[in-house]
């Protein structure tokens, strides 16, 4: 899987960074550019509208079709590269109507991944505050005859988990090909009233996609941050008989820790809970240097240990809450004794464990 950088190169990208769902080994993902203008949405659910006051990271509310050049990129990608092109980071608000559906398709554009919500009109416009936002549930299906579609959901008490299956109907007669169901992540910071999904609706929603699957001919896909709600995620690999010899501890977020436990029981497995957004946030990615910082504040002081943190922590070389790497490696040595380390996934921590602890 790649993606393709304003600069016009190919960055590999992992699954982890794609939602932590399968995808085809030859997919070419065509993110928003720095010249995307506006969403001129405010859903709701937006988590960049829940974010912390002096969170370092700021992204601007952008959409990918708000672009001039995006044709241009499509283009590129197809003249340069044999892969499936996609197009995510959407709300089909702004700049899409037919007469732009036949030009993404005239230039190479394969599957496009949209945040429909709902096929409720009324409702898509007070979940995403646009009151144009209804428009698109009629041009759907003439985007689903040039381009695979997947429909993203997040599920939203109050908008559209009761009437999920509905949804879902609603989409395959559309022609859509795929519907994602995300789970709402609600920080301490959300202001619209929005609270996160009660284990009794996660099962709900669940039980019916599975029927919907199985009933109709869209794809319906329940992303690993689904099962981790249930805690019924696993990556699908077997436990692995490593012990290291000097202290050695992995950090992760609430999320993954159950399976991380089981993938490694003979180390130290580290729950660091997000005090830093607050709500149900606890994915890996999301933790800040403070947070993992009061953890390690309590772990023993040792002459030389080894403490594994997630590497989605990381943007660039920063923390969400403006940690520089070098900066909170070197603190956590000096102050704790131990040498830091990152792995991006569960399979890298062995490697990283021979290499500095065994």
């Amino acid at each position: 899987m790649y993606e393709l950088t304003e600069d016009l190169k190919l960055r590999k990208i992992t699954k982890y960074e794609l939602d932590g769902i399968d995808e085809r080994e030859d997919l070419l993902v065509i993110p928003p550019s720095s010249k995307a203008g506006p969403c001129g949405n405010g859903c709701v659910f937006c988590y960049l509208l829940q974010n912390p006051s002096d969170m370092v990271y700021k992204v601007p509310r952008h959409d990918t079709l708000n672009d001039p050049e995006l044709e241009n990129r499509i283009r590129y990608a197809r003249e340069h590269y044999d892969l499936w092109i996609r197009v995510t980071d959407t709300s089909g608000n702004v700049k899409f109507d037919k007469d732009r559906v036949e030009s993404l398709y005239s230039a190479g554009l394969d599957e496009i991944q949209i945040s429909v919500h709902t096929t409720k009109k009324d409702v898509r416009a007070r979940l995403m505050r646009n009151r144009h936002a209804g428009k698109l549930i009629d041009l759907l299906p003439f985007v689903a005859e040039h381009f695979r579609v997947i429909a993203d959901i997040i599920l939203t008490p109050g908008y559209n988990v009761d009437d999920i299956g509905e949804i879902i109907e609603d989409l395959d007669s559309m022609g859509i090909h795929e519907v994602r169901l995300f789970p709402v992540g609600v920080t301490r910071y959300n202001r619209f009233g929005v609270r996160p999904l009660t284990r009794e609706e996660l099962m709900f929603v669940k039980r019916v996609a599975l029927e919907k699957d199985k009933e109709l001919d869209i794809k319906v896909v329940i992303p690993p941050i689904f099962l981790a709600l249930l805690g019924e995620f696993t990556t699908g690999l077997e436990p692995l008989d490593i012990e290291p010899n000097i202290p050695t501890y992995i950090l992760t977020g609430e999320l993954a820790y159950p399976e991380m436990k089981r993938l490694f029981p003979r180390v130290n497995v580290v729950m660091v809970k997000n005090e830093f957004f607050g709500g149900n946030i606890g994915t890996a990615g999301l933790l800040t240097g403070r947070d993992v910082l009061k953890e390690v504040e309590k772990l023993p002081e040792v002459d030389i240990g080894l403490i594994i943190l997630p590497e989605l922590m990381f943007y660039g070389d920063m923390t969400l809450d403006g940690w520089r790497r070098q900066d909170l490696f070197t603190r956590i040595l000096v102050e704790k004794g131990y040498i830091v380390e990152t792995a991006l996934e569960p399979q890298e921590i062995p490697k990283v464990i021979e290499k500095v602890a065994l």
